[in-house]
């Protein structure tokens, strides 16, 4: 490799380690300091990392037809760093080196590079989707099934007179990822998932093919799609699945099991708890077990692992146990899932206590998957963890710096909308049923704490960005772009999905729009027809304020001063801001007192996530 791509990996080594943050012994003072210090570090690296990229990288990949062999080797290598397994240091780059590729396979008719280049774009777009999952939303699925679709395509064209072992198995490996590009949330594409695995294995089991390149790992590539297949349990679970996708799934769940159950007594192990899974709901779904022994096996597989084990099973018992145990309580009637709070209580209080001490690594976005499933499978019941503490439990363990911004944006919120109540409380009119302005100045309390704990939860969304935000190491492309802005809509459907936080779905959902609605995101979501659209706008103000005069845990730009902030409010309202909430900063005096707070409350932000951390760990 070259130096700059050398230094590049340096940087995205030294990101990592500045991004393992937890809480210290010394407190919240030294704490806070600590991730001042970790920004500071990372917008350099980030500086640092852009700069490599504009210089070096991006001039070439412009103009890669001109590119010599030896670069090609070299850039093949530098994106072999960024993205191995469950190594995804910067898949981003990884996606657009791959780009570059394979425009120069295609320009130049090199069909084995073009076959290998369309296996790893559309890896490349699997692990960016991947960051969305489980929510339903498919932003690169289409791509990337033209791109293993075109390279599982040469398996009918040119296979034979393909010499190179390693390019059939690209087309192999393809052609088995087209899977990849289905999921569960339809009968339809289930139907088409299972399709592509038994398509894909009925030529990998074919003797005749195997005999053609005997070298391939043909076993490896037939288990791993029986693996594929056992994801497929969703399905089963959705009451839509017909009797041969139960037979197929079914049969994948006892190969892996028998498979298991082999290599453990081979290795002396006890079996993983990932498939340990498969089989029991495997066993359920065709009758031999019953719900509540199914269960029951579950609850203990949530406890199978040592609380100071952080290897991937552990991570799927600590984290992907609860959420599963969920779904399946969740076909229960409803007067018998009340029986499961308990049971659910506690799995989840461990999986609390387990995700502060889980170190940041290169195995992370497997971690936040299983983390979001159980933020997306949550079960409210009286008696367990509310939603509300769930979610800030997991962003104060996973992403100190957005817990801490989101409650400075709380505060902010509960002081404009208290103003909002003295200066216009007809502008607040509606909200929360506040018949008139009347109603809303009796009731300032009550708005205000509604504007806190809106604050405290707007940007619930950004669970799919965590990695986005913490590993990088340059500026972001567009396709991170989009799926920066999707963490709107995911907030929403969140917040929405529970009692106890739907009234804050449509502020997670809008807080980026623009108040003339020409401008902001998402596209489609008009703040006017909601119901909270006054907190909509004032949670709009408290983030941009927060946002733009943050030092701590910024790593894109430096912070700005309250009177610049003041300045861009005042040039946006009536386009970006509502004019109502501009217009609460126009005395001096409420400049002064909420320049002072902004002071006070970056301590008491990392005061405040300090007490979080240490009552999770104390959570029995």
């Amino acid at each position: 490799m070259r130096p700059y791509q050398e230094e590049y990996l340096s940087l995205l080594g030294d990101v990592a380690r500045q991004t393992v943050l937890s809480a210290k012994e010394e407190g919240p003072e030294a704490f806070m300091q600590s991730v001042r210090a970790s920004s500071q570090a990372a917008r350099q690296a980030v500086e640092r990392g852009t700069e490599l990229l504009r210089e070096e990288l991006f001039p070439m990949l412009d103009n890669i037809l001109s590119a010599s062999q030896e670069e090609l080797d070299e850039l093949l290598a530098f994106a072999g760093e960024l993205m191995t397994g469950t190594a995804q240091k910067d898949v981003g780059l990884h996606y657009r080196i791959h780009l570059a590729l394979t425009d120069y396979a295609r320009h130049g008719r090199h069909r084995d590079m073009l076959i290998r280049e369309l296996y790893f774009l559309g890896m490349s777009l699997y692990n960016m989707e991947t960051m969305l999952t489980p929510n339903k939303i498919r932003l690169y699925a289409a791509r990337m099934r033209m791109s293993f679709a075109e390279s599982a395509s040469y398996f009918e064209t040119d296979y034979d007179d393909i010499t190179d072992p390693e390019i059939r198995g690209y087309i192999h490996r393809s052609m088995g990822n087209i899977a990849l590009c289905y999921d569960d949330s339809s009968p339809e594409a289930a139907r088409a998932k299972l399709a592509a695995i038994k398509r894909s294995l009925s030529l990998l089991s074919d003797p005749d093919i195997q005999a053609r390149t005997p070298s391939l790992p043909w076993d490896r590539y037939i288990y791993m799609s029986h693996q594929e297949r056992t994801t497929m349990l969703a399905y089963l679970r959705s009451g839509h699945a017909e009797p041969e996708a139960f037979a197929q799934v079914l049969e994948s769940a006892q190969i892996i099991q028998e498979r298991q159950v082999q290599l453990a007594r081979e290795r002396g192990e006890s079996l993983q708890p990932r498939w340990q899974y498969a089989y029991y709901a495997a066993q359920y779904h065709c009758g031999a077990m019953t719900l509540t022994e199914l269960l029951d096996t579950l609850y203990a597989l949530s406890t199978a692992m040592s609380d100071d084990d952080f290897g991937l099973q552990s991570m799927f018992s600590h984290v992907s146990v609860p959420a599963l145990y969920m779904e399946y309580c969740k076909t229960l009637p409803v007067a018998r899932q009340a029986r499961h709070a308990g049971r659910i209580d506690r799995m989840l209080r461990r999986m609390c206590r387990w995700l502060v001490r889980a170190p940041n690594t290169e195995s992370n976005e497997q971690l936040m998957f299983y983390v979001r499933q159980v933020l997306y499978a949550y079960l409210e019941l009286p008696g367990c963890m509310t939603f509300f503490d769930l979610l800030q439990n997991v962003f104060a363990s996973r992403h100190p710096t957005s817990y801490a911004k989101m409650w400075r944006v709380g505060r902010a919120a509960h002081t404009l909308c208290g103003w909002a109540v003295e200066d216009c409380p007809e502008k607040l009119a509606g909200l929360l049923g506040c018949a008139d302005a009347e109603e809303a100045a009796a009731r300032r309390e009550e708005l205000a704490a509604f504007a806190e704990r809106a604050g405290r939860l707007y940007d619930a969304g950004m669970i799919h960005c965590f990695n986005t935000v913490l590993f990088s190491c340059r500026g972001l492309f567009e396709e991170e772009y989009a799926l920066l802005q999707l963490h709107s809509y995911c907030g929403a459907q969140l917040l929405g999905a529970h009692p106890s936080t739907a009234a804050y779905a449509d502020v997670a959902h809008g807080h980026h729009c623009h108040f003339d609605e020409k401008g902001g995101y998402p596209l489609g979501f008009s703040p006017r027809t909601s119901p909270v659209r006054p907190m909509i706008y004032i949670i709009s103000v408290a983030d941009a304020i927060i946002a733009a005069t943050d030092d701590v845990g910024n790593r894109y730009r430096p912070a700005k001063t309250f009177e610049q902030v003041l300045g861009e409010l005042r040039e946006g309202s009536g386009s970006q801001y509502a004019p109502f909430v501009v217009d609460l900063l126009n005395a001096p005096e409420r400049q002064r007192e909420l320049k002072a707070s902004l002071e006070r409350w970056t301590p008491g932000a990392y005061r405040a996530l300090y007490d979080r951390l240490e009552q999770i760990q104390a959570l029995t």
